[in-house]
């Protein structure tokens, strides 16, 4: 007779172990370590790190919020940082950022008026495919979220502008 072996546990299946991090969780944490990474291979001292900081009105990078963390991320790439992508790491990374990225093009279109038919429209018209999990490009996804934006501004424009005339 033979006997199975139990499946190993994992961390978070000990009780009491902390749940695993989300997808948000996880890109934080590598816009995270790619500002810590630029800022040690552009030799930056804590002065200039601090005064690029303060142009975010923060005095440390835990205090930003992903976009803030996307932008200064940008900001040191057009300071003149170049990462070194590792093969092993950057396939967990992109997925994770795709994931958030979604969520957030998700949340965001979730306040327009008639989202469920308007996303899909907006998906294949920026993005070129009929499904927002059909995405693989940052970029795309950014771009979506851009003119998601522009679009609630508008509306909201136009509520405000309604609301004025109603007096």
């Amino acid at each position: 007779m033979t006997t199975k072996a139990a499946a190993p546990r994992l961390v978070h299946d000990r009780p009491g172990a902390p749940p695993p991090p989300s997808p948000e969780q996880r890109q934080r944490q590598g816009l995270l370590a790619m500002i810590h990474i630029a800022k040690k291979e552009m030799g930056l001292n804590p002065g200039e790190y601090e005064a690029i900081l303060s142009g975010f009105k923060v005095k440390s990078s835990r205090e930003l919020s992903i976009v803030q963390l996307e932008r200064l991320v940008k900001y040191m790439k057009h300071l003149g940082w170049k990462p070194k992508r590792g093969s092993s790491w950057k396939s967990d990374d992109d997925r994770d950022r795709l994931a958030a990225l979604r969520a957030r093009v998700l949340a965001e279109a979730k306040s327009l008026r008639g989202w469920e038919t308007r996303l899909p429209g907006l998906t294949r018209a920026i993005c070129g495919v009929a499904a927002l999990s059909w995405v693989h490009s940052a970029a795309k996804l950014e771009r979506l979220l851009a003119v998601i934006a522009g679009i609630k501004a508008t509306e909201t424009a136009k509520e405000e502008d309604h609301g004025q005339k109603d007096r």
